[in-house]
């Protein structure tokens, strides 16, 4: 089976983002469609960026635990929620910190916003900084709207069948390209 991480971008207090990893783990997981871990970056609580891991004398622990993880994968969701039409500081300092383990990895975007306008800009923004990086980058993306009221706090669904038929086009693209791109 293969294994996917997904990044869960967000680190501020009180944020509600998180809710959709927890949903995109528990989707792969429940249908029997990939090994899923999330990777928190709330929980690395990495400095801001100053240099790429291959430049660093001495890398960070955890910073060495988040690469491996990363590099470990089959491929790799990104939840992004929505920072002003863009995307977290956080996810762009974890995204700079590395150069070479982008190259090739299979990618698919999904973005959450506690508005009702889906988060396009960020997904746009991430792909073209992803696909430069020589990311495969899926052409699908999944865009979770008003989370606070979709999503409970544990990631389910409040309408799991609804929201199950909006990520299932992501998530069958996204396995296509990994099996494609990595056997």
């Amino acid at each position: 089976m293969k294994k996917i991480i997904i990044i869960s971008s967000s680190i501020r207090e009180g944020r509600l983002g998180h809710r959709v990893s927890l949903f995109l783990k528990n989707y792969l997981i429940d249908n029997s469609i990939a090994d899923a871990e999330i990777i928190d970056l709330n929980e690395y609580k990495f400095p801001l960026f100053e240099e790429r891991l291959f430049n660093m004398p001495n890398p960070p622990a955890n910073l060495l635990n988040f690469v491996n993880r990363f590099k470990n994968s089959d491929g790799v969701i990104i939840a992004s929620s929505v920072y002003n039409y863009s995307f977290p500081a956080s996810l762009k300092n974890a995204i700079d910190v590395m150069y070479p383990e982008w190259k090739r990895k299979v990618v698919a975007l999904s973005s959450a916003t506690m508005g009702f306008v889906e988060g396009v800009p960020t997904t746009f923004q991430l792909e073209n900084t992803l696909s430069q990086m020589g990311a495969f980058v899926s052409p699908i993306k999944y865009f979770a709207i008003n989370i606070s009221k979709v999503f409970n706090e544990d990631g389910s669904p409040v309408d799991k069948e609804k929201e199950e038929k909006k990520i299932k086009p992501m998530i069958d693209e996204f396995m296509f390209l990994i099996g494609k791109l990595t056997d």
